[in-house]
Order: C-alpha cells, then structure tokens, then sequence
C-alpha cells in the first residue's frame, strides 16, 4: 500500500500524489467553519485538541505518564479524565488508534480516531473536545468507516478487525474539561452518500478554481 502523510504541509499522498482529506472536504464545504470564531479562541481550541487526542492516543497504547501529563497540561487533564472514565464505564478495549486510511475509488484519506470494541460490540469512535456536531462527526465517522472498508484489502491489521467484527457501529464521544463525557451514535445510512456529495461537489469546484489536492486536513 502506499499512503503517506506530511506533518509540516498536513497533506495525504496516496500513490505518491497528494489527495484531499476527509475534514478538509467538510471545510472546504462549509460544513466545518469557524471563521466567526476569534482567531485566539479559535488556537486555544485547536491546541487544546491536539494535546488531548495525544494524550489519549498514548493512553490507549498504554504509553502515557498521567501525572507529567497533569503536570504539563492542568487545564487539559479534564477532558482526559473524560475519556478515561468513559473507557472504564463503558468498557471499551481499543484496538487501532489514530489509523490512516484512503481511498482510491474518491482519492481521498484521512486518520480515525479509534477503532474498538464497547460493551462486547466493534465501534468506530471520534472523540472531540468541543461539540461534535461543530465538526459533523457524522459525515466524518461514515467517512472514515467506508475508507477503512475499501483500505482493509490493503492493510492486514484493519482487514484482521473487519474479519472479527462485520458489524461496526459509528460514535463520537464528546469529552468536557470537568471530567465527564457524551456518547453520540450515528445509524443513518445515508451518511456516507451525503460525504460523497461533498466530495463529488467539491471536485467539481476545484477543477474550475483550485487544485483538488489543496483540500488540506484540519485538526
């Protein structure tokens, strides 16, 4: 397989050329804006959600030290604890953490949150530190799932969780800084097909004013 991501341009390849990803099509659609937002809010949050889904991320690979954690980021340490206690109520064992996936059929790409198994059932999860309705979680979750479908012919260990789980259901757990947290299912189908429109309709504005591939990834 060859998929590839650019940390300093936040840009996908896929092949060797660069494609749009799944939340900057949603942004470049208007379904993700914060342009009314004051830019020092709008930074505050977006570092905020990089350190939090750090965090959790070596969290599930049993990997981080929670008390440095406190230590360096005390404002953050809520929105952990959030997640931390969603895991032990609910039960939920992680399996595949921040895992990129594309797809060839749209040239498109992206990076799930998690995949895992809640209360003895396999789960998509995006988790957020604001609402996950801001982001349309719904199209971004429908989106990362039908990528992950077509790349698991490509990727043994995503094509290992299909085989032991057909049936995978979509979440977004929304984590607040007081500790606690907000589970959100998504079961309509037709969530991927409107993905498909953005990205159908998103095509056909670049041809005709930009380039495809400057859709780039926002956090």
């Amino acid at each position: 397989m060859s998929l590839s991501f650019d940390h300093v341009p936040h840009r996908y390849f896929l092949d060797g050329n660069p494609v749009p990803s799944v939340t900057g099509i949603l942004k470049a659609s208007g379904l993700i804006d914060f342009s009314s937002i004051p830019a020092g809010i709008l930074e505050s949050a977006r570092e905020r959600g990089t350190y939090v889904h750090q965090a959790i991320h070596f969290y599930n690979e049993q990997d981080l030290d929670l008390a440095q954690f406190g230590e360096d980021f005390p404002s953050y340490v809520g929105y952990l604890e959030g997640w931390i206690t969603f895991c032990q109520q609910r039960h939920f064992v992680p399996v595949l953490n921040e895992h990129r996936v594309a797809s060839r059929r749209y040239q498109i790409a992206g990076t799930l949150d998690c995949l895992g198994v809640l209360d003895g059932t396999a789960v998509l999860l995006d988790f957020a530190t604001g609402r996950p309705q801001d982001v349309s979680k719904d199209l971004q979750t429908a989106a990362y799932y039908a990528l992950a479908l077509e790349w698991a012919s490509e990727d043994p260990l995503l094509a290992a969780f299909f085989t032991a789980h057909p049936l995978v259901k979509r979440y977004a757990v929304g984590l607040r800084k007081e500790g606690t947290f907000h589970l959100e299912a998504y079961d309509d189908p037709s969530h991927f097909r409107q993905f498909v429109t953005l990205v159908e309709a998103q095509r056909i504005v670049t041809a005709r004013k930009g380039e495809w591939a400057q859709l780039a990834e926002v956090a």
